[in-house]
């Protein structure tokens, strides 16, 4: 089934694919339809076949969102990151925004926990600047990176 097909792909044949990637793992629905479409299914039955499986609740933005945004925060990636990973993966605007947590603290702390990690010993201006770098690479602000830094600091 995969590359050039010589006959298009049934709704039914479609929707067998689509129910197998759901049992692996949560999907977004504009990550679910790329890859139907990569699989040789034509645009108008993805679509379709994928309207149908969010009608009966087998694939849900917000559900996928959710999960995603919940992993990435325990591996300590930054609101930054996160917002970006999604936005790449066709999740709108407001439902990122809706899912993130609000509560600087949680960003604060995280940032702080992988900066622990990272922190081998006394701190110079390079081994800050190496760790500030690796913080706004995980996609934490500014502030957040700063706080984490000062912590480290306060806990020598």
């Amino acid at each position: 089934m995969r590359g050039k097909s010589a006959r298009e792909l049934t709704e039914a044949e479609v929707r067998e694919i689509a129910v197998r990637y759901l049992t692996r793992r949560e999907y977004g629905i504009e990550e679910l339809r790329k890859k139907l479409l990569q699989r040789g299914c034509g645009p108008a039955t993805a679509d379709k076949v994928i309207c149908h499986l969010a009608d009966e609740n087998l694939v849900s933005d917000q559900r996928f969102t959710e999960m995603y945004v919940r992993t990435r925060m325990r591996h300590l990636f930054g609101p930054l990151k996160i917002r970006g990973e999604l936005r790449g993966l066709g999740i709108p605007d407001h439902l990122i925004s809706e899912m993130l947590p609000h509560e600087q603290e949680n960003w604060f702390e995280s940032a702080s926990q992988w900066a622990g990690k990272r922190c081998q010993g006394e701190l110079d201006y390079a081994a800050r600047a190496k760790i500030y770098r690796g913080l706004m690479n995980r996609g934490f602000t500014h502030e957040q990176a700063n706080v984490a830094l000062d912590r480290l600091n306060s806990s020598d």
